[in-house]
């Protein structure tokens, strides 16, 4: 068999060399004929060829952007694409499909175009980070080893995504000098030389796997080096203080200060102006006009004009740019002042999707519940959500369902996609896990692989159904044992979602619902759940609120949930709902364990074993998160009424509470260590709350 296709292409020889793979597995012999274009040429009788579509002058594209067409004439097998993604792409297609024993009979196609156009990953660098914590301050090693991020950027390309976007405070120190400030950078010379050269590297591994890296501030930050080297007392760039718009210095704060400082202005503009220049395969910047900065919208907006803005006209780059609008709606300011100096084409106005939850809902109503597009004109103007996973770090997740849903929701006429990931957590060097026993993977994102794979391919194409995911889920857990897994991990992830939509916290750092715990209050006690509010907009009635209404009389679930979105309609829950997906989802999924606990017996181990215990502790934080939310109804129900029974439930329900975290504690303490949380600002770890949960019952006892 002749494998045909443009070695000089990185994507396409990329995607070529998982066909070899495939071929090689299935013991087909292959000889490979190089060659950039193919029209017009001499094609093998049977064989494969990879090929670009590249239309003639004034034609059309053949195929959308990133989409390829895969069809058969005679015994030769024909991979096409307007474009090296696509090709790529299609070629990872057809290596899968050889691995899965499929094929395509003569005149047969299969052809495939993304759902959403930028299918995206948020990475929180170690470096100046948004938070401190183990995640952080575990992975700087990591993130500075060009291993790991070949072996990132490969998982990410063969998942379809094409969207890298790296995060950081303050991330040029690290990345370039400028002989006007080099009194601000603190490394010598010679690691400067070396910073630059890695960071080219691994720019240039992501271009050749489709992947383009955008870089992401939170615009004015400046560390304490830098402040010194600009002649600036060093408390003018301390990260200690995340609320130092509370510390006052002469009179203004120091956010204030930062912002009409004019030396802190002119140097932030000359960083984004070297960036540019030193680092040609960065795609793109993004930033924010909000945090840590003060003044009025139009002088927060004038501040990115003259840095940012200036900086990549200064660099003679049309680039995409994207503006963030954390905790500030789009407004008038960003269209008058910022939108008009870009091309439409590469403007971006990035939103938080479902805050830093988006294992609740689906289909999150906050951008009609926070007017968030007013004064936008949604016709002309891109909007890419951040897709904010501030939930699970620890238990490995995966509900295709769920993510083909999300993914469907977000699919509207504005939204050119998405990237995911966490504020408070990187999937760097699996720092959790216990280095013995079943651990045999070296990085986070092998563990949650997953999680990964089903936000990446179903964005690309949210038909994807099962038959691919029980294929992937062979390397991990054999071809007997995959489709459990897949039954086990769907039934299990449907927990902490609906936890989240009957407890919701806006803020990542005042809600982990993996963990109980809040920076804001410690761990979430049975009186927060006694008087916990519901996710709004997408109809799910808040504990308290049932009661009352129920004790009212009201009859029915829909009449209980009272006004709901358009697109929850036809979901009410109320909290029985969302008790009883505890229950049946804790079931499941214990079936599941016990039927895999049986069918692999000794042979267990590694992935297998490792799944086996997070199922194993979800069953127990299902069974907790029940018993507590049905306590917290209870409790309401004696508040109401004064019976005593209603209390006395409440106790017993709690007291079993107390044994399903025992139990998820024992479970969690056989394969995980425990480690500090960025921003949570507390040790995760169950055994370590035990007190606290057992003081539930307490507070039950004496609840009045």
């Amino acid at each position: 068999m002749k494998l045909i296709y443009d070695h000089k292409d990185a994507m396409i020889r990329f995607g070529v060399e998982q066909i070899k793979k495939s071929l090689a597995q299935n013991g087909v012999f292959f000889v490979e004929q190089f060659s950039s274009f193919t029209a017009g040429g001499l094609l093998p009788a049977r064989g494969i060829v990879a090929t670009r579509r590249v239309p003639r002058r004034g034609e059309a594209p053949a195929y959308a952007k990133e989409a390829f067409r895969i069809y058969r004439t005679g015994e030769r097998i024909h991979i096409e694409g307007s474009d090296s993604r696509g090709v790529m792409y299609g070629c990872m297609e057809w290596a899968e499909r050889l691995a899965r024993g499929e094929g395509l009979q003569d005149g047969e196609d299969i052809s495939r175009q993304p759902a959403l156009g930028m299918r995206g990953i948020k990475y929180n660098l170690p470096y100046a980070p948004f938070d401190s914590g183990d995640p952080f301050v575990l992975n700087e090693e990591t993130c500075l080893n060009i291993g790991f991020w070949k072996a990132y950027i490969d998982m990410l390309a063969l998942n379809r995504y094409n969207c890298l976007s790296l995060w950081s405070e303050h991330p040029y120190h690290l990345m370039v000098v400028s002989p006007k400030y080099r009194a601000a950078n603190p490394y010598s010379d010679v690691q400067i030389d070396r910073n630059i050269r890695f960071f080219r590297e691994l720019f240039r591994y992501a271009a050749n796997r489709g992947i383009d890296v955008y870089l992401f501030t939170w615009n004015i930050r400046i560390t304490p080096e830098v402040a010194k080297g600009l002649g600036l007392p060093e408390a003018v760039g301390d990260f200690g203080n995340m609320y130092d718009d509370l510390i006052h210095r002469g009179g203004i704060t120091l956010n204030r200060f930062r912002g009409q400082s004019d030396i802190i202005r002119d140097y932030i503009r000359e960083m984004v102006l070297q960036l540019l220049l030193t680092y040609p395969e960065l795609k793109g910047l993004g930033t924010s006009a909000s945090e840590w900065m003060d003044g009025t919208g139009y002088e927060r907006e004038q501040w990115i004009v003259e840095t940012y803005v200036e900086a990549i006209k200064q660099s003679g780059r049309d680039m995409p740019f994207i503006h963030r609008t954390n905790m500030q709606n789009a407004g008038k300011e960003i269209k008058d002042m910022v939108q008009n100096k870009f091309d439409p084409q590469k403007f971006y106005i990035s939103w938080k999707y479902s805050n830093a939850h988006c294992y609740s809902h689906p289909l999150p109503q906050f951008e009609k519940l926070w007017n968030a597009w007013e004064g936008i004109d949604l016709e002309t103007t891109q909007v890419l959500y951040t897709v904010r996973n501030d939930d699970v770090f620890t238990h490995r997740w995966g509900d295709p369902d769920y993510v083909r849903a999300y993914v469907k929701g977000m699919r509207k006429s504005y939204v050119k996609g998405f990237y995911w990931g966490a504020d408070g957590y990187l999937w760097g060097r699996d720092f959790q896990h216990a280095d013995h026993g079943h651990k045999t993977w070296k990085y986070d994102f092998e563990r949650h692989l997953f999680q990964f794979q089903l936000w990446g391919r179903l964005s690309y194409d949210p038909a994807t159904g099962d038959d691919v995911w029980t294929h992937l889920l062979r390397e991990h857990y054999g071809p007997d044992h995959a489709p459990m897994f897949l039954e086990g991990l769907r039934q299990a992830s449907k927990i902490i979602p609906a936890v989240n939509r009957l407890f919701w916290i806006d803020y990542d750092f005042q809600w982990h619902a993996e963990s109980c715990l809040s920076q804001v209050s410690g761990f979430k006690t049975i009186l927060d759940f006694v008087n916990g509010e519901s996710m709004p907009g997408v109809g799910v009635m808040s504990v308290a609120d049932f009661a009352k209404a129920e004790r009212e009389g009201a009859a029915d679930a829909a009449s209980l949930a009272g006004e709901a979105s358009e697109a929850a309609a036809s979901s009410y829950e109320t909290p029985l709902d969302i008790i009883r997906i505890l229950r049946d989802a804790s079931a499941q999924t214990e079936l599941a364990c016990e039927t895999l606990t049986k069918s692999l017996g000794e042979l267990c181990g590694g992935h297998a074993d490792c799944t086996l215990h997070d199922l194993q502790g979800y069953v127990e934080m299902g069974r907790y998160y029940e018993c507590k939310f049905a306590a917290a109804l209870e409790l309401n129900r004696y508040r109401l009424s004064g019976d005593e029974s209603r209390k006395a439930a409440a106790v017993t329900l709690l007291e079993k509470a107390y044994t399903h975290w025992e139990r998820l504690g024992h479970i969690w303490s056989k394969h995980n260590k425990p480690y500090f949380m960025a921003r949570v600002k507390m040790t995760f770890g169950y055994p370590y709350y035990l007190d606290d949960v057992r003081k539930d019952i307490e507070l039950a006892r004496t609840f009045e």
